[in-house]
């Protein structure tokens, strides 16, 4: 015997066999088709003349943009950020040194190699060397900056 919750519940299908609603057309003759012309068409009202000159306006707008990201992208700029960069003599002496330095440890480390000479202890008098220089360099180079902003 089934309980109440498995019975089968039959459900009466409808079939449309009616066929007065498969022809029903929207015949409203207040709605007519629009040529495909009609953009180019002469304007004929002071909203299509607004329209027109808004569209316009954002065309431009767009091109605007997109010139402007194409520059960006180019690099539109007589000089680089990295030119400018190094036209500020704070920068520009801190990549000399820094440079200088790197140079110097390479060329002094390679000769304790080649003489075998190179240990852990030489790598870290030189790995000390390098952060004590460029933490001076570090502190100098904000000390310089603010000098130079506030000498501007």
């Amino acid at each position: 015997m089934r309980s109440c919750y498995e019975q089968e519940f039959l459900v009466p299908e409808i079939i449309p066999s009616d066929s007065s609603v498969a022809s029903l057309v929207d015949v409203d003759s207040g709605v007519s088709v629009v040529s495909s012309d009609f953009p180019n068409q002469p304007v004929k009202t002071y909203t299509q003349a607004e329209r027109l000159e808004l569209e316009a306006a954002v065309e431009a707008e767009e091109n605007a943009a997109r010139e402007a990201a194409a520059k960006k992208k180019k690099g539109g700029k007589s000089d680089s950020d990295l030119v400018v960069w190094l036209k500020d003599p704070v920068h520009s002496g801190g990549a000399i040194v820094s440079t200088v330095l790197v140079v110097g440890l390479g060329v002094a480390g390679w000769r304790k190699y080649k003489l075998g000479q190179f240990s852990w202890s030489t790598a870290g008098i030189g790995a000390g060397i390098l952060a004590g220089v460029s933490l001076v360099e570090y502190f100098v180079g904000k000390f310089a900056q603010s000098y130079l902003t506030k000498r501007k």
